[in-house]
């Protein structure tokens, strides 16, 4: 039986450029990662970013994934806006954004330890 190495990657995150983001955003899984991956992982932690926008509305041509999480329940909560339509989520959550829908989320709270994750179901960004 053959055994494959275990590939590691440590320096994270990996600062990426995200059309609609107003800096690169902190990728922990990206598309050339482990020989081509078809997810790709970006998000950080949101206590300091309570009622800062990281991003105007834009698209992704792939799915994305919110995953919302936070120390307890009920300790983060962000406001998503998809193709003008506002909905709350509240932590643990997720939420679908269908490819090609104009979108972003501000946070309105978050205790330190809360974060947001964008699963990208695909290699574009």
């Amino acid at each position: 039986m053959s055994r494959v190495a275990a590939e590691i990657v440590s320096r994270l995150p990996v600062p990426l450029a995200v059309a609609g983001h107003h800096q690169p955003a902190p990728f922990y899984l990206t598309a050339d990662m482990f020989g081509g991956m078809p997810v790709q992982i970006a998000g950080g932690e949101l206590s300091a970013l309570v009622d800062k926008p990281v991003a105007e509305p834009h698209t992704h041509e792939v799915d994305e994934i919110y995953f919302l999480i936070s120390p307890d329940p009920g300790q983060a909560r962000i406001e998503v806006h998809l193709d003008g339509v506002r909905h709350e989520l509240t932590s643990p959550a997720v939420m679908r954004i269908p490819a090609g829908s104009e979108h972003y989320f501000v946070t309105k709270e978050a205790v330190v330890g809360s974060y947001c994750f964008g699963i990208l179901l695909g290699s574009d960004l």
